[in-house]
């Protein structure tokens, strides 16, 4: 853990024993959050840490900690001249060796509890104590969309519409193929089961594609069957089932970059572009001749993609 009130970096002795660190005996204490005073088991000199694509040399105060094996403090932030930006989920270091390391935010698994026998025995002695109940607040802030914002998006309206038209987009020069392995058998498996209330959300799901055009009646030596995904506002997404057919695709090897070099390759830029495409599965066209490959079963009977 990264944390800017701690001021030294300090590191569990059974963390560093498991590591295999060597430190050096020391017989002072340390001030804990709570006051108390903890004994230092040892210091760890110069050890080399790695954080996603850039490492290090920090020093470490061996002790006991309940909830964390490593501390970075505000000794390793100094040292090595590191920004901590939560807002973008990572840390800068601007230091000799300039690097931007992703990092994981995780929220604590829920509240804490003591006990009143633990309460008492801290009252007794004199320990600051306090109450503190987070609320989350649902209300609407009142925040409305800025006037610049707004300019833009009545200025590029066409390109950006508030709902979709009910048609497939025209052929272009590179439409989605589907490659198989060459002998393969087509892959077909029965319809999967459904509740009724499933039954009649499958038919009008069903309905509002093939009115739209996105997909066609289809008889072919294919057939993947389709489930439901329930989304996080209760209502039922349409997933077609393509584990068997991707098993036959021919594989596109080319590996995908690291992310950590891509974050050192943006190290210093300022703006950033970003493309999103609403309902982007029907705005991409199976390549002719592909789309009985796309064939899904249900209840109703096979359909493919236009």
């Amino acid at each position: 853990m990264v944390d800017s009130g701690a001021t030294h970096n300090f590191i569990t002795e059974v963390e560093a024993k498991r590591l295999n660190l060597r430190w050096e005996k020391d017989a002072g204490r340390m001030k804990a959050v709570n006051s108390a005073a903890l004994p230092i088991i040892g210091l760890v000199k110069r050890t080399m840490i790695r954080l996603g694509g850039w490492s290090g040399l920090v020093d470490f105060v061996v002790v006991k900690m309940d909830d964390f094996d490593v501390v970075l403090g505000m000794e390793f932030l100094l040292e090595h001249q590191v920004i901590p930006m939560p807002l973008a989920k990572c840390l800068v270091i601007t230091g000799p060796t300039p690097s931007v390391v992703q990092t994981d935010l995780r929220q604590p698994d829920g509240l804490k509890m003591i006990s009143a026998m633990q309460l008492k025995k801290g009252l007794s002695r004199d320990e600051p104590t306090f109450m503190a109940i987070p609320l989350k607040s649902s209300e609407n802030s009142g925040e409305t969309v800025p006037k610049e914002i707004m300019r833009v998006l009545e200025k590029y309206r066409d390109v950006m519409p508030d709902s979709l038209p009910k048609s497939l987009p025209p052929r272009r020069m590179i439409d989605h193929e589907i490659e198989l392995v060459p002998g393969a058998k087509p892959p077909t498996k029965n319809a999967y089961r459904m509740a009724p209330p499933e039954l009649a959300e499958l038919r009008k799901q069903l309905d509002e594609l093939l009115n739209a055009g996105f997909i066609k009646p289809a008889k072919a030596p294919y057939g993947a069957p389709v489930l439901f995904q329930r989304k996080k506002d209760g209502s039922l997404r349409l997933c077609i089932d393509y584990r068997a057919l991707n098993k036959l695709t021919i594989r596109n090897k080319y590996p995908l970059p690291i992310i950590t070099d891509l974050f050192d390759h943006l190290h210093g830029a300022k703006y950033f572009s970003k493309l999103d495409l609403r309902s982007g599965y029907y705005q991409v066209r199976i390549a002719e001749g592909d789309e009985p490959k796309t064939t899904c079963v249900t209840r109703y009977g096979g359909s493919n993609s236009s």
